[in-house]
């Protein structure tokens, strides 16, 4: 079945019973009504997107065609609530920029980080009511239907929708529950969760989701794009690590240098690649911050114990712990003091 054939049978939603809670009226009905508004209706600037009939304004996102616009407002105006609440219904609109009309609206708690694709499927983040940790990502059809809904014990960290709407994604934040720190991929012609994994990557600028192949790229800012496989393993660990160890920005190249010279079998021109990139970490502003410094410094001292330089790293690591004693490396201070005696 092609896609544009299942999106128009309008395909009953997968989502867990808890989830059900938290959406809109019509979407747990099977499906919101198609409201055309004229034209003259919808505005929009930079920031904010407005339907005068239903006095309704919020941020938006285009889709990559400038045909659908996703608005979303996470506040009950009425009530005079917005952000972090217990309660006071949050609403969202999507605008068919196209022929100037409302292709649906609804309502749900706290609706925010909309993404629309240019057949209209879009997804939204509910970050729910209250302080618990938590969220629903849920993904939709241009009508308003839920197409696939996926309940979270952890807040939303970033989510978005593939470019033809085959595929949709989201991250989460820590959390003690087994959904902290994931990435989840979604199928949505299937309507299936393709996987939950630990993002190896890090937490990239964002993601993107190639449609031929169904693999997710973690996108850093100048630094590039880095690929999930279709089984949600991350095959791009030794360039991701080249890459921040090259990177411009010191909390890079040090958190990538601390990881690198924790591998087995480091070799010792690695390490010194490791020494160099730490070094240029502090010349490029980790010693102007004070709380960079001292990390700077004790993986510095952990590249020259392994190239044996122990004067080297005896003289870093009484640098950072007079910066900070709570550092650990007095053990590693005391070791490599022995060596030097010992020589």
């Amino acid at each position: 079945m092609s896609i544009f054939s299942w999106l128009f049978n309008r395909p009953k939603a997968l989502k867990s019973a808890t989830a059900a809670k938290h959406q809109p009226a019509q979407a747990q009905s099977g499906g919101a009504q198609r409201v055309p508004r004229p034209s003259a209706q919808i505005r929009r600037d930079k920031l904010f997107l407005r339907v005068e009939s239903l006095e309704f304004s919020g941020s938006y996102q285009l889709s990559q065609s400038k045909k659908w616009a996703i608005a979303w407002r996470d506040s009950d105006p009425s009530a005079g609530r917005g952000g972090h609440r217990e309660s006071g219904l949050g609403a969202y609109v999507l605008a068919d920029l196209g022929s100037g009309t409302v292709s649906c609206h609804g309502s749900m708690p706290r609706p925010n980080n909309g993404h629309v694709c240019d057949t209209g499927m879009f997804c939204l983040e509910d970050w729910h009511f209250g302080s618990t940790l938590s969220g629903t990502f849920s993904v939709y059809d241009p009508s308003g239907f839920v197409i696939f809904a996926k309940e979270l014990t952890a807040n939303i960290l970033t989510s978005g929708i593939s470019r033809h709407g085959k595929y949709a994604f989201c991250a989460t934040a820590n959390s003690p529950t087994d959904h902290g720190n994931k990435v989840f991929l979604f199928d949505l012609v299937n309507r299936v969760e393709t996987y939950c994994v630990s993002p190896e990557a890090g937490w990239p600028d964002s993601y993107e989701v190639d449609e031929g192949t169904g693999e997710l790229m973690a996108v850093f800012a100048d630094m590039g794009s880095f690929q999930y496989d279709i089984d949600g393993r991350f095959i791009d660990a030794d360039r991701l690590g080249n890459a921040k160890l090259n990177s411009s920005r010191y909390d890079l190249i040090i958190l990538a240098a601390e990881s690198l010279l924790g591998e087995v079998g480091l070799t010792d021109e690695r390490a010194r690649e490791v020494l160099a990139a730490v070094q240029r970490a502090r010349s490029h502003g980790a010693d102007e911050n004070p709380a960079w410094k001292p990390i700077a410094l004790k993986v510095q001292g952990l590249a020259h114990e392994q190239l044996g330089q122990y004067p080297e790293a005896a003289q870093v690591y009484e640098e950072a712990l007079a910066l900070n004693p709570k550092i650990g490396v007095k053990r590693r201070l005391t070791s490599a003091s022995k060596r030097i005696k010992a020589e």
